[in-house]
């Protein structure tokens, strides 16, 4: 999956956070190798260390990424919790 993809994901994912009541934090990261990761962190009293963090990488496939990307927006929507599966 290309870096704009990626970015496009991130952008969607900060539009609802602006009007999302779940308290979450979306940040972007440039690896050294050129490399690129989106990191949402969903903060929470029910995880055992108050939040817990899924990941989309520019490596992913585009079908892993989407999978993700819908996951983080059911969290967004207060719909579940992150889990290991």
């Amino acid at each position: 999956m290309d870096k704009l993809r990626l970015v496009n994901m991130a952008s969607d994912l900060i539009l609802k956070q602006a009007f999302s009541d779940v308290t979450t934090s979306i940040d972007t990261y440039i690896y050294d190798d050129g490399g690129m990761g989106l990191y949402f962190t969903h903060y929470d009293d029910r995880y055992p260390r108050g939040s817990k963090t899924m990941y989309i990488f520019n490596f992913y496939s585009e079908e892993k990424s989407l999978s993700r990307l819908n996951e983080m927006r059911e969290v967004m929507a207060g719909e579940r919790l992150i889990t290991d599966e």
